[in-house]
């Protein structure tokens, strides 16, 4: 019989996350993480986004959401995360259209996060440059 040699796997579990600002977009949605919503203060009192292109030499670079209380032609409404029936932090933008303008059907069956940064007091831009 073959004896068999045990030698350790280091490997390190990832943080989870949970204290830093990103997007997860796919499968017809934009969710922004609880530490992105936190970025704009009283987030949660606008009832709406309007979705805005970055480019950068003709590429798209950047997702602009800018958060509104007046909901206008083009805007699109979010939804507050719950948790067994109670409101937690984090949102969703449902809209297949707006995934779809962005990144195609390659964005149907997965989803990818990327960083979000605070761009003023009432505008979010998702990073598609850099995966997390």
């Amino acid at each position: 019989m073959t004896k068999v040699i045990w030698k350790k796997i280091n490997v390190k579990q990832l943080p989870r996350r949970g204290c830093e600002a990103f997007a997860t977009v796919g499968q017809g949605r934009i969710s922004l993480s609880a530490a992105a919503c936190k970025l704009i203060d009283d987030i949660y009192d606008f009832s709406c986004i309007e979705a805005h292109s970055g480019k950068v030499n003709d590429t798209i670079e950047k997702i602009g959401l800018s958060f509104s209380k007046i909901k206008s032609q083009d805007a699109l409404s979010f939804s507050r995360r719950k948790y067994k029936g109670e409101f937690v932090d984090g949102l969703d933008i449902s809209s297949k259209a707006l995934v779809a303008e962005l990144f195609g059907k390659i964005k149907d069956n997965t989803s990818t996060r990327y960083p979000v940064e605070k761009v003023d007091n009432d505008m979010l831009a998702i990073n598609i440059t850099k995966e997390l």
